[in-house]
């Protein structure tokens, strides 16, 4: 390259330059000031093209690691769980996903120069592993909101320190085995053991974080239900919603209405579930190309919603008056009975009329008969009505009579239209027994307890007991409901005991389970007790769902799934995905802006090409995996053609090109998505978890499957003249035995070889020499790289103590007191200016390792 005004001459890439070869009559040949605009212009273009085709590989991996399988859920329900694990999912597919630019250009690189090493691969790997973790974590530490004294912390602690320790240790790791092989081992080349091993790193620490996630290194094992699937960019079930709707501390009931209740749990669904990291980097890139948001902005946090959603008494718009209870019971020496009308709402002035009437008890001879009209003023909800009962000394059974109400001035009257009083007899110790209609009783889940009456009848004088368990029948013990057992006693004039039974709320959507509860041993006079008698001494429990919360339920899913299909990543038809590259996309309630209409105009040419690739529907999202994988290899091609050219226009080598400007554009989706991340979550698992993860896979999967490539192919063809011409050609000091280009030497001639230096650029023009005669090896020249991968290291080192000590002083990794936060991220900053400036240093001369 030469860097004179008047002549440039710069090697073409794969593709580029497209007007003209070199020293023709093409693009090169124009001024400098308009290549230099051209070529930055079309770098900043394609790191865009690039970042979309990269959402569209994450939506297809999106779609993958959604797969599921059925299993019983905690009810007995079929529900679904995610087959991929999260950590594996995001250290191999994910990470791929995100990194893909990355390792496709030093893939590419590698093959497209016949597998020879080049710069531009190796060095933005590097320099986006310390943009990564330099600058996004020196950005998330600032970026988290003060604490507001409610649910906002103001901080984010790595709560997952298993998963954190295993990828710390390796993206450091990953570093310091590339200088271990450059420059210890084998300097300046990498044989098939290396290239292998450094391969075989990527697949250990998936397996390492996967059992640290796992606690397979501890002695509590996780929950399958920390893997429940979740809910963005997947069908949405009813189960969800119900459990949503108790998260809430509310509960299903058929009073709600649907519409209201799907929007507020919509965003509490959003609002407790984790984006997915493809979610948070497609996001990133659609707020910088102005498309379509996949998550939406401040929905908050779960525990913002907690007891906001409006119980069924909120929206009750028709009032409603009742009796407060059914039945009610009396002593025949009591006097005197209250029973209780209750009004729902309590507003306004209400009336409602009352009266008497006998059953088997008389008016007049066992009770005084009223009638009359009940006056509630605003704001009042219960009055009474006291009835005179009057005793006598006559044995006799119980009699009963009714109270009822009606004519209510504005409203309707509930299901207790009317109550019953019974009269108990108190002038024998009578029987205890389950009245009929208490002999069967059915309780709702969600309301953890079961109410069994048992009454004490024909009687009422002195103590009297039995004892009481519970059986189980399709409802099981310790699942469905708590056991209880125990003695009931009815003391002198007592009438009526409550036996009141846990039941378990397991979240079921649909459910019929029954239980029984049983009476034996009784106590009592041996000369005037009658036992049980006739009565029933077992009562079935039935525990169901509710059919008005269960229709609500359904009709509030199918409004949650409405509204959940506009974050959805994924795609069913080629018609939606034109149509979506077409549409300008916004923030939830804002109207798109200057600079999403400008981004949309200026990339919407990538994204109608990116629309053919197949939608993520096909082949459970495997079709968009790999066609969008082709589509990343393309782009990358045309990112390393433009990149080395815009580094020939402006003077720069690859290497300083490619840990700056590269490195920064590739990564800058990233940027978004991890501040999302630690923004949105109540740790900081995601967004450092995220930047460790990636750091570490793009060294063994971007570098070692290349190198490894590249190491089997030269250990396995040996030299050719191509090979010692770049790396250093041995010749016979006479200058003989050469034919036809092969080198034809005996071991017993090495003494007379001298070697003529190769053309390489990178330091290894006489690397061939430390190689035996007649073979090759992958040469990966440590020259600059290694100076660039050891003050890498060293930064490195320096942002994990980093971290360890907020954690310890600031009580959390991010966020937490503005001062150490600014102070910090400031130290972060500057030691990434440091990495770049002796980086360019190096890659200038000035300095060496």
């Amino acid at each position: 390259m030469s860097n004179s005004t008047d002549e440039l001459i710069c090697e073409p890439g794969m593709w580029l330059p497209i007007l003209g070869e070199i020293n023709e009559d093409g693009e090169l040949q124009w001024p400098r000031g308009v290549l230099m605009v051209l070529y930055l212009f079309g770098m900043l273009w394609s790191f865009a093209g690039v970042g979309i085709v990269a959402d569209c590989f994450m939506a297809g991996i999106e779609t993958v690691t959604a797969a599921t399988n059925k299993i019983k859920g905690p009810g007995g329900e079929t529900v679904e769980v995610k087959v991929w694990n999260e950590t594996v999912a995001n250290l191999t597919l994910m990470a791929l996903g995100s990194s893909a630019p990355e390792i496709m250009l030093s893939v590419i690189g590698i093959m497209g120069t016949d597998y020879y090493a080049e710069e531009l691969g190796p060095s933005t790997i590097v320099g986006s592993a310390a943009f990564n973790l330099l600058m996004i974590i020196a950005y998330c530490i600032v970026g988290i909101p003060p604490a507001d004294g409610e649910n906002e912390t103001g901080m984010r602690r790595v709560s997952d320190m298993g998963v954190f320790t295993v990828t710390g240790f390796f993206s450091i790791f990953a570093y310091l085995w590339l200088l271990i092989i450059l420059m210890v081992t084998t300097p300046n080349k990498v044989g098939v053991v290396e290239g292998v091993l450094t391969f075989l790193y990527f697949p250990l620490v998936v397996g390492l974080a996967y059992g640290a996630d796992r606690n397979w290194f501890k002695g509590d094992k996780i929950n399958p239900n920390q893997h429940i699937l979740s809910v963005a960019g997947h069908e949405f079930r009813a189960y969800e919603a119900s459990a949503l709707l108790k998260q809430a501390g509310k509960g299903a009931s058929g009073d709600m209405d649907a519409e209201e209740t799907a929007a507020f749990l919509t965003r509490m669904a959003l609002a407790q579930q984790k984006p997915s990291r493809a979610q948070l980097r497609i996001n990133a890139m659609r707020q910088l190309t102005g498309g379509k948001r996949v998550v939406p902005k401040n929905v908050g946090k779960a525990s913002d919603y907690v007891s906001k959603l409006p119980t069924a008494d909120e929206l009750h718009e028709t009032p409603e008056v009742n009796f407060a209870s059914g039945e009610y019971s009396v002593l025949e020496s009591g006097g005197m009975v209250a029973v209780s009308v209750v009004r729902l709402p309590a507003k306004g002035p209400f009336t409602v009329k009352y009266s008497t009437e006998g059953v088997t008890a008389t008016a007049g001879e066992d009770f005084e008969a009223v009638a009359g009209t009940l006056e509630f003023k605003d704001g009042e909800e219960e009055k009474e009505i006291q009835i005179k009962i009057k005793d006598d000394d006559d044995v006799e059974d119980d009699e009963t009579f009714l109270v009822k109400i009606a004519e209510p001035s504005t409203g309707i009257i509930g299901p207790f239209a009317f109550t019953t009083v019974t009269i108990i007899d108190d002038d024998e110790p009578g029987e205890i027994g389950i009245k009929e209609k208490d002999a069967a009783a059915t309780v709702l889940e969600k309301d953890l307890k079961a109410h069994i009456m048992i009454s004490r009848m024909n009687g009422s004088a002195g103590p009297i007991s039995c004892d009481y368990k519970t059986v189980s029948g399709t409802a099981v013990e310790g699942t469905d409901y708590k056991p209880a057992s125990g003695t009931l006693t009815f003391e002198a004039g007592q009438i009526a005991k409550k036996v009141d039974v846990t039941v378990i709320d397991t979240g079921a959507y649909e459910k019929n389970a029954t239980f029984t509860l049983e009476l034996s041993n009784f106590t009592g006079p041996e000369t005037r007790s009658k036992g049980f008698a006739d009565h029933n001494t077992k009562c079935t429990v039935t525990i169901v769902h509710d059919a008005a919360a269960k229709e609500m339920v359904d009709n509030v899913t199918k409004m949650m799934n409405m509204n959940m299909d506009q974050y959805n990543v994924g795609t069913s038809s080629w018609s939606g995905q034109f149509s979506e590259a077409l549409e300008i996309g916004c923030e939830d309630g804002e109207t798109p802006s200057t600079g999403d209409y400008v981004m949309h105009y200026i990339t919407v040419p990538w994204k109608l090409v990116f629309a053919i690739i197949p939608p993520t529907s096909y082949g459970g999202g495997w079709v968009c995996f790999f066609s969008a994988l082709v589509m990343v290899g393309v782009t990358t091609i045309i990112i390393g053609d433009i990149a080395a050219l815009f580094g020939c226009v402006y003077g720069l080598d690859k290497a300083t090109t490619a840990i700056t400007f590269v490195a920064l554009g590739t990564s800058l989706p990233d940027t978004f998505a991890s501040k999302s991340a630690a923004v949105g979550d109540d740790t900081a698992d995601a967004a450092i978890g995220n930047v460790t993860g990636s750091n570490a896979v793009n060294v063994f999967l971007g570098l070692g499957l290349p190198w490894m490539i590249a190491a089997f192919k030269w250990s396995g063809s040996g030299p050719d003249d191509t090979w010692y011409a770049q790396y250093g050609m041995p010749v016979f000091v006479d200058g003989s035995d050469m034919r036809a280009g092969v080198l034809v030497l005996a071991s017993d001639d090495a003494s007379k070889i001298t070697w003529v230096a190769g053309t390489d650029t990178q330091g290894c023009e006489l690397c061939a020499k430390d190689i035996p005669l007649e073979t090759a090896a992958f040469i990966m020249p440590a020259g600059t790289l290694g100076l660039s991968v050891a003050t890498f290291c060293t930064c490195a080192v320096l942002c994990f103590v980093i971290l360890v000590y907020r954690r310890g002083a600031c009580g959390a990794e991010l966020g937490g007191p503005p001062g150490p936060a600014k102070t910090h991220a400031t130290i972060l900053v500057g030691l990434w200016l440091t990495y770049i400036m002796v980086s360019i240093l190096g890659n200038k001369g000035v300095i060496a390792l």
